[in-house]
């Protein structure tokens, strides 16, 4: 993975804003600083009101006796504004992490990978206090396997509609069923292979993903990709 990051908010149904929020953009240096010095929405504000951001910093941290690394340093750009969450990552290539801050004034983590995959930020961070290298990185491969499972197993089971989709796909096509499921499950990353290779299968759906941890793990939302589209916030 690279380390560019995104930082975006909902300012009302209609619209959102967002800007670079700097490199090195993994949980341990942007995420937690987000989740540990601007969790709410006056401080949300300021931050924003800062523009896009090479690093960010502690709020009204100013002063000689600061550490470096505390003190915000602005881009001297203004954030962008757009209409929908799915425009986020459309104005920098390759950015790795997303942080959206939602009308629920929570923080979510997303994973812009073929799906955008969204989960509350404190999740993120519960996940990577666990982990021997601080790191989200193996984290995040164990959800793309999970996720190609959902889609290929336990999803089609709960929406006739799909499982209805699949099975005319794997007609026209002239491809078994089990033969997709291998070859997606055993795929380094199951979601690129599905992407890459069942694009078909992988378009059916929005391109948005919502995490739910529940006390047993986690739960997905998907949903068929429709228009006028519903924003992540709504599911």
């Amino acid at each position: 993975m690279g380390d560019i990051s995104i930082m975006a908010r909902r300012l009302s149904d209609k619209y959102v804003q967002y800007g670079w929020s700097g490199n090195s953009g993994y949980f341990s240096w942007v995420g937690a600083r987000l989740l540990d010095w601007y969790n709410g929405p006056e401080l949300v504000e300021y931050l924003f009101g800062l523009g896009q951001m090479k690093i960010i910093g502690k709020p009204y941290a100013i002063g000689s006796d600061v550490p470096y690394f505390d003190i915000n340093r602005p881009a001297n750009e203004p954030c962008w504004v757009d209409r929908s969450e799915r425009w986020i990552f459309s104005r920098i290539a390759f950015i790795d992490y997303g942080y959206f801050y939602d009308s629920d004034n929570k923080w979510y983590y997303i994973h812009p990978g073929p799906f955008r995959v969204k989960f509350p930020l404190e999740h993120i961070a519960a996940v990577v206090e666990k982990t021997e290298d601080k790191s989200e990185y193996e984290y995040l491969m164990e959800i793309n396997k999970m996720l190609a499972s959902y889609i290929l197993f336990d999803y089609p089971q709960a929406h006739d509609d799909f499982n209805d989709f699949m099975e005319k796909y794997f007609t026209e096509q002239n491809t078994p069923k089990d033969y997709v499921v291998e070859d997606v499950m055993y795929a380094k990353d199951p979601i690129h292979k599905l992407f890459e290779s069942y694009n078909s299968l992988f378009s059916y759906f929005d391109d948005w993903v919502v995490v739910v941890p529940t006390d047993n793990g986690i739960e997905f939302k998907m949903r068929k990709c429709e228009e006028p589209r519903v924003e992540t916030i709504n599911w």
